[in-house]
């Protein structure tokens, strides 16, 4: 797996007086099967793909993935580079981030559930763990730092063995670097791709009248991902609290500080886009001029594909937002009856649903993480269902999210019917949506992303639905991989000050400001509730920076080295949305007096866990007066306080998630 860049073929981008578009420069994966252990290249003859949609490695259940992963990247003008700079002081450079123009790298699985382990005499490669940069010879050496996140390899080559758990759950995970830094660099250029492990089929009961699987031919993978190509001028690039504006060329891309007000949030009058934007003039606000730019929006690297849905029964989307910064509301909006075509929901983040019969709309909207549009199913729960079928016509996704749909030809009413006229066309599309209160939250827009064309193969077949038997239960069962004993874990004397949560604790995490005054520096506050819910006496710590000589939260796993459970409770003190993530495990959405429900606090096998996810939005903050969301707005960046917020002045109804930890 080799890191390189690559022209973006399907990228013509025709800069302002030019007469032949350019093709931007992203950064790809080059992936072919090592035939030695020593080999660093892919010959011609073992024929790499190097897609800038991003290669799928298609695994299954029980795999061993073996990578060498290859760092040729370039190395980046460190003015350009934002998180060079010290971002609580203007123009400083920080200590602890000088060799990230240097453009290191690493390999993360996103999604899976898989053991974060670093090398060993006994195993010299690495798992699936993040705190490792490696460095492209070719660039320079890294120069020693005050701070560094984990070892440094400094010899362009990285080896990696991450053990897939034969009780991983089924379905669309991805891989993509994640070197503290320089992370959205990678992804805004392209560096990433997805992940699939085993098939539809292990969590598809079927469905009405179908006595056979689901065809994986009918399964269809499709990237999201997006670039922001510039042209000849001059950009403002943050340099902590200042700006420094420098010259770039026709063909740029602006990889690290994606802006989402790059383009005018809604079409003007007259203007179809059709997998891009045009760049808007947004000097009159102080940001950037971004005139004669463009903004691209590929799905799985092409721009404004062609989708044909052609087959009986229609078609499984697994659709993965593997860009850097985009927030994206999609929907298929059907083009002669103007209308949201209605898709049945199958699984999030990786782990397909499974929500019991008899649940509410209002609980389903709360299992989903409040992302999805929920709407009535034109047939609940069928006869003979396992579960009910969720339906939905809109759905959020913010970095890193993942979904898979169910995709057919539906009427108005939700109702899947065969298209009329033999045809019928459709525009999968992202309607522009507002991550938080005007002034603070990001305007990402609104594009068109893919034609849909519904065949007179798309017949409904007499299928009214798919029955699902999802990971969301399998997972927390026996032999679930949230249940079972960690196969990698050892028993060992757990570090000082190191102790599970008494029975009925819950840990609190806030997001916020360190200082309100400052925009630019961001922290955690944390505490311990009790049973009662009252805060535990010095359990308290204020909204801090990251420290790097205190980086964790200590807890051992349970009896026989199990998953330990825990319920954590989310407040984010900001007026936009923040998207809460975790590694190497899920989460499911609670509420804390809810009883014989996917959203109990305590998990009942027998219901499962309704839907299971590894990323959520955060709900923004809100004001008891106006006043109050004046001085919010005016004097504190758009932050609360953890004091604010306990007054009541600040309202904000924390995210209870329920997450077991088995890493």
């Amino acid at each position: 797996m080799i890191a390189k860049p690559k022209p973006v073929e399907a990228i013509d981008f025709l800069p302002p007086g030019a007469r032949a578009p350019i093709h931007p420069t992203g950064w790809v994966y080059d992936i072919c099967y090592r035939m030695r252990d020593e080999q660093t290249t892919c010959p011609a003859y073992a024929a790499p793909s190097s897609d800038f949609g991003g290669v799928r490695l298609a695994l299954k259940k029980g795999d061993l993935l073996k990578v060498r992963l290859v760092n040729k990247l370039p190395a980046q003008d460190k003015a350009k580079v934002s998180h060079y700079w010290n971002l609580s002081l203007p123009s400083v450079p920080d200590p602890h981030g000088i060799n990230l123009p240097l453009t290191p790298l690493n390999l993360h699985t996103h999604g899976l559930v898989v053991e974060a382990r670093a090398p060993s005499p006994r195993n010299p490669t690495w798992g699936d763990n993040i705190y490792v940069d490696l460095y492209n010879p070719q660039n320079g050496r890294p120069l020693p730092q005050p701070h560094q996140h984990g070892a440094v390899v400094d010899g362009g080559v990285l080896d990696y063995e991450i053990d897939i758990p034969r009780n991983e759950p089924s379905g669309a995970d991805w891989y993509h670097p994640h070197v503290h830094g320089v992370t959205a660099d990678s992804l805004s250029s392209g560096l990433a791709g997805i992940i699939s492990i085993g098939g539809v089929n292990d969590y598809l009961g079927g469905g009405s009248k179908w006595g056979f699987s689901f065809p994986e031919s009918q399964v269809r993978h499709l990237t999201l991902k997006d670039m922001q190509v510039l042209a000849a001028g001059a950009i403002q690039f943050a340099q902590g609290t200042a700006n420094v504006t420098l010259p770039v060329s026709n063909g740029e891309v602006l990889n690290d500080q994606q802006d989402p007000a790059f383009c005018t949030q809604l079409p003007g009058a007259g203007e179809i886009r059709r997998g891009s934007c045009p760049g808007a003039d947004n000097t009159s606000s102080g940001d950037n001029n971004y005139t004669g730019g463009r903004w691209y929006f590929p799905v799985s690297g092409t721009v404004f594909p062609t989708i044909e849905v052609n087959r009986p029964g229609g078609e499984i989307w697994r659709i993965s937002n593997i860009g850097a910064s985009a927030t994206y509301k999609l929907r298929i909006q059907d083009n002669r009856g103007a209308y949201p075509i209605v898709v049945q929901l199958i699984a999030v983040d990786g782990v397909s649903i499974h929500v019991p019969a008899g649940t509410s709309q209002g609980d389903e909207v709360t299992l989903g993480g409040a992302r999805f549009t929920v709407v009535p199913c034109p047939v609940k729960t069928p006869l003979g269902f396992k579960a009910d079928p969720i339906c939905v016509k809109d759905f959020v996704m913010m970095p890193g999210a993942r979904a898979e749909v169910w995709v057919t030809y539906r009427d108005r009413d939700g109702r899947i019917a065969t298209p009329p006229g033999g045809g019928a066309t459709a525009t999968f599309q992202t309607v522009g949506i507002t991550t938080g209160a005007s002034g603070v939250g990001d305007p990402w827009p609104a594009v068109d992303l893919a034609e849909v064309r519904f065949g007179r193969g798309n017949v409904s077949n007499g299928l009214v639905a798919l029955d699902l038997l999802g990971d969301a239960l399998a997972a927390n069962r026996p032999q679930g991989i949230f249940f079972e004993k960690v196969p990698y874990a050892r028993p060992a004397p757990p570090p000082q000050n190191c102790a599970p949560l008494p029975e009925g604790f819950r840990r609190r995490i806030f997001f916020g400001l360190v200082d309100t005054s400052n925009p630019n520096v961001f922290g955690l506050g944390y505490e311990i509730l009790d049973r009662s819910g009252a805060v535990v006496p010095n359990s308290s710590l204020p909204v801090t920076a990251f420290d790097t000589s205190n980086p964790f939260i200590c807890l051992p796993l349970g009896a026989g080295q199990t998953p330990v459970r825990e319920v954590w409770e989310i407040v984010n003190l900001a007026t936009e949305n923040h998207n809460f993530h975790i590694h190497q495990t899920k989460f499911r959405a609670i509420q804390p007096n809810a009883a014989n429900s996917p959203l109990s606090p305590t998990l009942d096998p027998r219901i499962g866990a309704g839907v299971m996810e590894d990323n959520v939005p955060l709900q923004i903050t809100t004001f008891r007066t106006p006043a109050i969301r004046d001085a919010v707005m005016n004097t504190q960046n758009g932050y609360c306080t953890i004091g604010q917020w306990r007054s009541g002045d600040c309202l904000m109804k924390p995210q209870i998630v329920d997450i077991p930890f088995a890493e």
